[in-house]
């Protein structure tokens, strides 16, 4: 399964707010203009009154929610049904929770994005568990492009990185490869917990080599402790 954009689109086309989970990169105009044209040609054409839920091409899907002022799109792949439905299952729950903070204020809405800012917070918390079982980019295009990226680490991340990983034997030959103490990864994870920050900008508070810092997060990454974002 991966993740490639999410789109927040207000009622007659204005994209409200868009995030970009992977290295693919989609023209934000046309997929907006797309899904726009696509929604309106159903409500026109199809003889019925629901809503269009999911666009498909092969592993390749586009899954939508509504409501009578925002439409949340997410383009995504994956080939299993389960998966489906549970990105749709979360996809309706970010729409109920973005609704519950904005439905009254959306319906008089002049289009001033700093107002909804607020929306992005709502999307991280829903989908930040479902974005630690995606496979994160590839070491040498984080090391290649690092300005793109932003990590962080909660607590659960915190509190299983202290029982089950810092002891390990597997890590911690994993460390002793890159010709670190196990202390430098306690320092990283305590940059980032419950903020947001660039390689370049833990390297420079801790004074350390970005590619190392680069490659200890993408490993943390794929064990589901670390958060990704772009």
């Amino acid at each position: 399964m991966n993740l490639y954009d999410l789109y927040v689109i207000y009622k007659g086309g204005q994209t409200i707010f868009h995030k970009r989970f992977g290295i693919v990169k989609i023209d934000q105009d046309l997929i907006t203009a797309f899904l726009t044209a696509i929604d309106n040609f159903s409500k026109e054409v199809l003889q019925s009154s629901d809503p269009l839920k999911v666009i498909e091409k092969g592993d390749s899907k586009v899954l939508m929610a509504y409501s009578p002022d925002i439409v949340l799109a997410l383009v995504c792949n994956t080939k299993n049904t389960q998966e489906m439905e549970t990105l749709r299952a979360i996809l309706e729950k970010t729409l109920i929770n973005i609704l519950q903070t904005y439905a009254d204020f959306l319906v008089t809405w002049k289009g001033n994005l700093r107002e909804l800012e607020g929306i992005g917070d709502i999307i991280e918390i829903n989908l930040k568990d479902i974005l630690k079982k995606t496979p994160p980019p590839p070491l040498t295009t984080m090391i290649e492009d690092p300005n793109i990226f932003y990590f962080n680490v909660d607590d659960r991340g915190i509190n299983l990185y202290n029982t089950l990983l810092r002891n390990s034997k597997g890590f911690n030959s994993f460390l002793s490869k890159l010709h670190l103490p196990i202390q430098y990864c306690d320092m990283i994870l305590n940059e980032i917990h419950g903020v947001k920050k660039k390689v370049k900008d833990i390297a420079q508070a801790l004074d350390l080599d970005p590619n190392r810092i680069t490659a200890i997060l993408r490993s943390l990454r794929v064990r589901g402790l670390v958060n990704i974002w772009m």
